[in-house]
This record gives C-alpha cells, structure tokens and sequence, in this order.
C-alpha cells in the first residue's frame, strides 16, 4: 500500500511530464507468497527508455519525494526490483488500454511466464503459441493482452498475459480450452519425441491497481 501511494500520489504525475507512458500496475492475488507489484512501461525502442528512465532518475521532484517518502517510511520497504525487457512477438498485439475490450478493465489479470533451455526450444514454442494456441485462446473466451519474449534479462523466455471478467470466466475458458476435441492433437506440437519443450511456468494472477486504469 505503501508503494502504490507513491506510485498513484506522485510517480504517474511525473512520467506524464517525462513522457514515459506506463500500460498498467497489477497486484498480485493469486499466486507469489509476497506481496508485490507490477508494471509495464511501453517504449519506442531502447534509446528512448534510456533517455527518459535517466530523466526521470535525476528529476530533482522525484529525488525529494523518494527521500521523504522513505524517511517517513523508516527506509525503503522494497525488498527487491526485478526489471526485464521484453519484445513483443510477431503475433502479439500492442498492450495498451485503448486496445483492450472495456468489459475487461475491471477483471482477473494471469500472467504466465514460461522458462526453456535454450533459445532453440523458445523458437518452437512460439512459432507453436502464433500457430495453434493462440488462435484457439480467441474461440475459448482467453484474451491475450500481449505476448512477449525477454529481450534483455533472464532468458530464454517466453510471458503472455491473460485477461478475465472474474475468476469463474477464467476457470471456465481454461476448461474449453483443454477439453477441445482439437486439444490432444494440438498439444503435440509442445511434446516433439514426448518430452516436454517447456522446463518450467510461473503463473500469477493479478488485479489492476486502483490508479492503473484497469480497475
């Protein structure tokens, strides 16, 4: 709570006269044991992420409130920040509010992140998500937000993010989707000689933060 006053009192304010354009905030709800917030900037490409995030470090309001704000706090209450740059794929769409259906806004957020060991198998499981998934994802009631693979920071990965009505929406368009009579032939594509290209996923779901525009 802390940290999304900050963020809805006084960071949105100065990004907006930075430039720096923030798609959305999300808590957790479901899924890491610790609380936590995130976010998606969107950027032109990386010199303008460079250019803008250095203004916005060096912003003399933005220095004085984040010195206020943690000496009040007693120190900063952020136990730790983990940033990762993402492309989206060729098969994504941009993830930004006004592409996204109104109904949604106020819905169940999943983000899924998948980890493989090498960039070989990444390959196939996107071509494979482009392909089969998600065009199937559409006809079940799952919309995708975005689909990206990390640019910079851990890799080889590939997040997608899942948006909700509710919780029964979400339960309800996963079980369409698996029970597909198309679903056991389509799944093939992820098990080539029976084994599994995926090494692992973590799976969050989230709600938008009261100042995110997703509530």
């Amino acid at each position: 709570d802390l940290i999304s006053g900050r963020f809805g009192d006084h960071i949105l304010r100065i990004w907006a006269r930075i430039g720096i354009e923030p798609v959305g905030f999300w808590s957790v709800i479901i899924g890491s044991p610790s609380p936590r917030l995130t976010y998606i900037l969107a950027w032109e490409d990386l010199a303008q992420r460079q250019e803008l995030w250095d203004a916005f470090e060096a912003d003399p309001e933005w220095r004085q409130i984040q010195c206020e704000t943690n000496a009040g706090w007693g120190g900063s209450p952020i136990h730790t920040v983990s940033s990762t740059i993402l492309q989206r794929t060729s098969f994504s769409r941009a993830p930004r509010r006004d592409n996204q259906p109104r109904r949604l806004a106020g819905g169940v957020f999943e983000l899924r992140t998948y980890q493989f060991d090498d960039m070989a198998k990444l390959s196939q499981v996107v071509d494979w998500y482009g392909t089969q998934a998600a065009p199937a994802f559409e006809t079940h009631g799952l919309y995708a937000m975005g689909f990206w693979t990390t640019y910079i920071g851990v890799s080889p990965r590939l997040t997608y993010m899942l948006v909700f009505e509710n919780l029964a929406h979400r339960e309800r368009a996963w079980a369409s989707f698996y029970t597909d009579p198309e679903w056991p032939a389509r799944q093939d594509g992820l098990y080539p000689d029976g084994q599994s290209l995926v090494a692992g996923i973590d799976s969050n779901l989230m709600k938008g933060s009261e100042f995110s525009g997703w509530r």
